[in-house]
């Protein structure tokens, strides 16, 4: 780890950031990939990290998602994303899909899985992404939309589950004005001003109109749903109210997912949000209020052996267990 003292402190307030957040969660002595795509947040990601940490801590993957309309693009963004690395001394790892996608979802888990595999060769203990504070807000509101629920709020943390995400409190023009101060340049995806996909939408159409209407209204939507996801994590977290946790003394040694025997004890309330955490729990974003009421009703029929599928996730149900299959 670089030591940020004398001349070698960072002269910008976003160095300083991530650097007391690699201290925070302990990641000082972490080898750390980032998810680099060549736009402006991915690419503030790297150049910070190559600014603070050795660079034997450090890589950069790209990945391209196949050959498909937006292939040109990919092709040029790889090459300036290898070109950057080159520039910042950061080693550089290149990755493709063999199949084409078919929803966000999907890309989604695609660049993550291909992550996962290079981070377990290559001995990458955390992934660093360039998620922001826009970013944040973006995924909220759409799982509001959606009726994912109190849980939704929570969305993205900081660190957890591997992976570093230092730029959730800020915005994505405070992202462009370090890269213009460093004297670097983004190459953003054309396919973002299509408004097509959900989040686009939200950004381009939405978000924007709001402020239009009402200066810093996005940014005092923002704090707002933040402060109520800080209250929210802070009553999951009071004894008595983590059912997830609740479901674990519960159940029987040696089952999985939850005790169908606690779940039976829960107010319909209560049973919503068991199942949420426990989706959550999964890594299951995509589900919305109406999917786990549904869910609720199978399990409310009276056989002991169920089997359905349900928000994407085929759930196996017996006499002493509600479980997903993976």
């Amino acid at each position: 780890m670089k030591r940020l003292t004398g001349n070698a402190r960072p002269k910008l307030d976003l160095d300083h950031q991530v650097w007391k957040l690699i201290k925070k969660f302990d990641l000082q002595d972490k080898k750390i990939l980032v998810a680099l795509s060549g736009g402006a947040d991915s690419v503030a990601t790297v150049a910070v990290l190559a600014k603070i940490m050795n660079p034997e801590q450090l890589g950069a993957c790209y990945f391209h998602h196949g050959e498909d309309k937006n292939q040109e693009y990919r092709k040029e963004a790889q090459i300036f994303c290898e070109k950057l690395c080159k520039k910042l001394n950061v080693p550089f790892f290149a990755l493709k899909s063999k199949t084409l996608a078919k929803s966000e979802a999907q890309y989604r888990d695609q660049r993550y899985e291909a992550f996962a595999r290079l981070q377990k060769t290559e001995g990458f203990e955390v992934l660093a992404t360039g998620h922001h504070a826009d970013d944040l807000l973006e995924t909220r509101l759409m799982r509001i939309v959606r009726g994912t629920g109190a849980q939704g709020l929570i969305a993205m943390s900081y660190y957890g589950g591997g992976v570093f995400r230092p730029f959730l409190e800020t915005p994505k023009s405070e992202l462009r004005k370090y890269l213009r101060a460093e004297k670097l340049r983004a190459f953003e995806d054309p396919s973002n001003a299509i408004l097509d996909p959900f989040r686009n939408w939200v950004r381009e159409d939405w978000l924007k109109s709001l402020e239009k209407r009402q200066k810093g209204a996005v940014n005092s939507l923002a704090r707002s749903l933040e402060t109520l996801a800080q209250e929210l994590h802070s009553l999951e977290h009071k004894p008595g109210t983590d059912l997830l946790s609740q479901n674990e003394a519960n159940k029987s040694h040696g089952l999985d997912g939850l005790s169908r025997a606690f779940y039976l004890t829960l107010t319909p309330f209560e049973q919503r949000r068991l199942l949420a955490q426990y989706l959550f729990s999964l890594g299951k974003r995509d589900f919305s209020q109406s999917q786990l009421e549904e869910i609720q009703k199978r399990l409310d029929k009276s056989q002991k052996v169920i089997s359905f599928k349900v928000s994407g996730c085929h759930w196996e149900i017996n006499a002493e267990q509600i479980k997903v299959e993976s």
